[in-house]
């Protein structure tokens, strides 16, 4: 219960700051939190019918709040790595794309045959399949924490492997005791939500500070040490907008292909490696 409240709170944040601040990891994200949180308040109602009932109410009840359970964990299998790529600005493109939609695809036959047989290995293996995923995506971040200009972003990133790293034991635990995964589940869903709560305070107080100064449009002349064409100037632009590469070319009226040329090009330039650094860097240039 005090893990869903803060879900709750921190969901709260995150929304707020997406209004006041056009950022569209922040919309990922919101998405990728509300769907923890509704398993969340979806485990919690599956506790509280053990309680008030009973027979074919509470099968029927556990059923599909298992079905629920099950659709939300799938969307987060290929969610999550795409949320992951997107922040760290590297292409969501095959095989690892098509790899992640296989996965979730096993990982809700798994759960089908879970609900059907009642059987514990079945169990286990979706256990394993998301912890190898939001594994996966914690080494991507580890690799790229250099690359993350922002101290705040950085540190929440770095707490954020920690506390994932604490829970490896946890999770060995939660194997050979399934009776437990949902409690571990909380309390990792806790430390995760105080952090991002944290994070989002830190900004709350960067956008105020910086909203005291009206901030300077920025133009080509301000980036004629980067040698940026006019082209590139459009990029950059939309890029600030938080347009992904495909909506830039169908904005330019040109190709996915040339805008990915684009970028890179932009990226050699400036000396940097992810959107966000590009943009903590045009922040920086007048």
């Amino acid at each position: 219960m005090l893990a869903f409240a803060l879900g709750c709170m921190t969901l709260a944040l995150a929304i707020v700051y997406r209004l006041a601040n056009k950022q569209r990891w922040a919309s990922y994200f919101i998405v990728c939190h509300a769907s923890l949180l509704g398993c969340m308040m979806l485990l919690a109602l599956q506790t509280l019918s053990k309680v008030f009932l009973s027979g074919l109410a509470y099968q029927i009840i556990t059923y599909c709040i298992a079905a629920v359970v099950i659709g939300n964990l799938t969307f987060l299998i290929v969610f999550i790595p795409f949320f992951t790529t997107w922040v760290i600005a590297q292409p969501w493109r095959q095989p690892y794309k098509a790899f992640f939609f296989i996965l979730s695809a096993v990982y809700l036959g798994l759960g089908v045959a879970r609900e059907i047989t009642n059987i514990l290995v079945f169990d286990q293996a979706m256990l394993l399949i998301f912890v190898f995923v939001v594994g996966f995506c914690l080494i991507v971040m580890l690799r790229n924490l250099n690359s993350i200009a922002n101290k705040t972003a950085r540190a929440s990133a770095i707490t954020i492997i920690i506390v994932s790293a604490a829970m490896v034991p946890a999770i060995l635990l939660a194997l050979l005791f399934p009776s437990i995964k949902g409690l571990l589940f909380g309390i990792y869903f806790l430390s995760l939500s105080i952090t991002i709560m944290t994070f989002l305070f830190m900004e709350f107080v960067r956008l105020g500070r910086e909203g005291e100064v009206k901030p300077k449009q920025l133009v080509l002349e301000d980036l004629e040490e980067y040698h940026i064409t006019d082209r590139e100037f459009a990029v950059i632009c939309l890029i600030g907008k938080g347009l992904t590469n495909k909506e830039m070319a169908t904005e330019l009226g040109i190709s996915a292909n040339t805008v990915n040329n684009h970028v890179a090009n932009i990226y050699s330039k400036t000396k940097v490696r992810s959107r966000i650094d590009l943009l903590n860097l045009l922040k920086q240039s007048w």
